[in-house]
């Protein structure tokens, strides 16, 4: 049972869960400020190096692909090196590429292919970099602190990415192309220089001599071999097709079935960043007041029946609240699944298990896409989002399944390969004999 101090825990804002928290925190929000800004950027120098369609497309594909041919060697890197050095090694050379092609912009056009090279070896970096910090995050907050750490986290990127960040890129590259790609430099130095701050990490690593793909291999297996974690990879790659089978047609819906302005189409996806951002803030109030099958059922209706409702709506200002509330769904299920792995998975495969979900995840997502756009040229536009309802409503069934799960909490350190505690954690500020983490719960 969650103690009262514990619950109150979940509601308390990111200072208040640990000092490194807060700086992991404060690295991952500055950072999704400089990506926001570079992914308004990146498109609108792309038009203006080309007109064509495919300038904006080229740009788009060439930062999907690493998640696609890095995502697993990124899980090894998690893995076999100290997480948080390895995270601000890694935004230290974002930092030195952008900050080459910054100076590049600001003194030339540089050709199409830049900007597309720019887009990949960023990618590249993003997918080492998402393994490694979903995988340290157990070693900074305790076990019952997940949902609201992996909420705050979820907040801030998308304050940071969705918000922030394309209003702050927009304005400057009026001003000056190179502009927002400098910032984005700078951000991520001072994001490095936060990480650096929470010193090294505690996690036990294998030898990086052994063979790449045998590391792979083993976190291929465990994944595919644990009958939870297997069905829940299989249930996000299922999800996740299902989403943006729905959402890739919004534009086409809006605009042209109802008939909404461009800027009317904005608001309708600032409401859904307005959604996800207090689904993080809630999350971890969430974990206290239901299980964690009822978290996901929650969170797989919400998705469903928002977009079923999306699909045969005729309302702008509906769109607007369904997407909102399909977005809470969303981050919902993100908090719940991320936290989940974090406290099932043993530490050291955690990159590497990380890597395959997030593999599989990203393949349901090119499909949903590709299937979305065929839908929606041979029926309607309104067809993939419905359809894309109904898959998530249909998925509900699978959710009772995942009740073995439900018994995953804080468990003594080491014990079944659960996260050890922070050789140098962040002292408790009001200490409560009772509510000792190392007790199971």
């Amino acid at each position: 049972m969650t103690t009262a101090k514990s619950a109150a825990s979940q509601g308390l804002p990111a200072s208040r869960l640990g000092r490194k928290f807060t700086l992991l925190w404060s690295a991952s929000s500055v950072s999704a400020v400089g990506d926001g800004m570079r992914d308004a950027a990146l498109p609108l120098l792309a038009a203006t190096v080309s007109s064509s369609p495919n300038a904006v497309a080229l740009v788009t594909v060439a930062g999907t692909l690493p998640w696609l041919m890095m995502s697993l060697v990124g899980g090894v890197l998690a893995d076999r090196f100290d997480r948080r050095r390895l995270m601000w090694q890694v935004d230290l050379v974002r930092a030195v590429v952008v900050l080459g092609f910054a100076a590049w912009v600001l003194v030339a056009s540089p050709p199409l292919v830049v900007p597309a090279l720019l887009a990949f070896v960023l990618g590249c970096g993003e997918t080492v970099f998402v393994n490694a910090s979903t995988s340290a995050l157990p070693e900074v907050v305790r076990p019952e602190q997940l949902e609201a750490a992996n909420g705050r986290l979820e907040g801030g990127l998308i304050v940071g990415g969705h918000f922030v960040g394309p209003l702050l890129g927009s304005a400057l590259f009026v001003v000056g192309a190179g502009y927002p790609f400098a910032v984005d430099g700078l951000s991520f130095v001072l994001a490095a220089a936060l990480v650096a701050a929470l010193g090294r990490s505690s996690a036990s690593t294998p030898s990086p001599r052994r063979p790449v793909a045998a590391d792979i291999r083993e976190g291929v297996r465990w994944t595919w071999t644990h009958r939870g974690i297997r069905l829940l990879a299989i249930v996000a790659a299922v999800a996740s097709m299902a989403f943006y089978l729905a959402v890739t047609m919004l534009v086409l819906l809006l605009t042209k079935t109802l008939g909404a302005s461009p800027v009317a189409y904005g608001m309708v996806l600032a409401s859904g960043a307005v959604g996800g951002t207090l689904a993080g803030v809630t999350s971890g109030r969430l974990r206290n007041r239901l299980g964690l099958t009822a978290r996901i059922g929650l969170s797989f209706f919400l998705m469903g029946a928002s977009l079923l409702g999306l699909g045969v709506g005729s309302s702008v200002a509906l769109a607007a609240v369904l997407y909102a509330v399909a977005s809470f769904g969303v981050v919902t299920w993100n908090v719940q699944v991320v936290s989940l792995r974090q406290r099932v998975v043993p530490r050291r495969l955690l990159g590497r298990v990380n890597s395959c979900y997030l593999l599989l995840s990203r393949l349901g997502i090119l499909v949903g896409a590709g299937l979305s756009g065929w839908l929606g040229s041979a029926f309607s536009v309104r067809t993939p989002a419905i359809l894309g309802g109904v898959v998530l409503l249909a998925s509900l069934v699978v959710v009772p399944r995942l009740a073995s799960l439900e018994a995953v909490r804080s468990r003594p350190a080491g014990l079944d390969g659960a996260a050890e505690p922070d050789p140098d954690p962040d002292p408790d500020p009001d200490p409560d004999p009772v509510d000792d983490p190392t007790l199971p719960r």
